[in-house]
C-alpha cells in the first residue's frame, strides 16, 4: 500500500525530470531561473558551520622541540 502523498511527490519528480530531459545541466539550469523568479520568496540561511575539533593527543603528531 503506497502512500498518496509520497505518490504525488514522485509524479512531480518525475514530470521535473522530464521538462529537462533527465538532464542534471538541465535541471540546475531550471532551478537558477525559477530562483531569480521567486527570489524574493525565498530564505536565506545563513551557513552554519561546525567548530574545528580537536584531535585526541594519541592522533596528534609528535611535537619535535627545538634546540
Amino acid at each position: 500500500m503506497r502512500h498518496e502523498l509520497l505518490e504525488e511527490v514522485w509524479r512531480i519528480r518525475d514530470q521535473i525530470g522530464a521538462e529537462c530531459g533527465h538532464d542534471v545541466k538541465k535541471l540546475g539550469a531550471m532551478l537558477r531561473r525559477e530562483e531569480a523568479k521567486y527570489g524574493d520568496r525565498l530564505a536565506r540561511l545563513p551557513i552554519r558551520r561546525r567548530p574545528a575539533r580537536k584531535r585526541p593527543a594519541a592522533l596528534r603528531k609528535p611535537q619535535v622541540k627545538s634546540r
